[in-house]
């Protein structure tokens, strides 16, 4: 199952000051690889608090864990400035709302080395 989402990245700024935010800690990395959902869409997804989803746009893919919360409204993610959801912009772009494909996935999260040599 796949699902359609709008996805707000709260704070944006740009892919290099994630790179050098991304560096910080290990815990920084985990954290940030995270996408909010609601309860209605995580449902339909079949996706529980803590499961690994892929999150999809025409830039690019990543893999983050869910979590899953009362407070996001039907049809709206969230996800932190980080390397992750900056992957999913283009180079030139900074909407504060993008439509991404979120689908339940498998594994771990998309590595930041990964995200650095793609």
């Amino acid at each position: 199952m796949r699902l359609e989402l709008n996805l707000l990245i709260e704070g944006l700024h740009d892919f290099e000051k994630a790179k050098r935010l991304g560096s910080l800690s290990n815990e920084y990395c985990r954290e940030s690889a995270t996408i909010y959902l609601s309860q209605e869409d995580s449902s339909i997804l079949g996706v529980s608090d803590g499961d690994i989803v892929e999150v999809s746009s025409k830039h690019g893919s990543v893999k983050v864990r869910a979590r899953v919360r009362s407070d996001v409204r039907r049809g709206l993610a969230f996800m932190p400035p980080s390397p992750y959801s900056m992957a999913l912009l283009g180079l030139d772009e900074h909407p504060s709302i993008i439509k991404v494909t979120v689908s339940k996935s498998s594994g771990e999260p998309t590595s930041l080395t990964t995200l650095f040599t793609s």
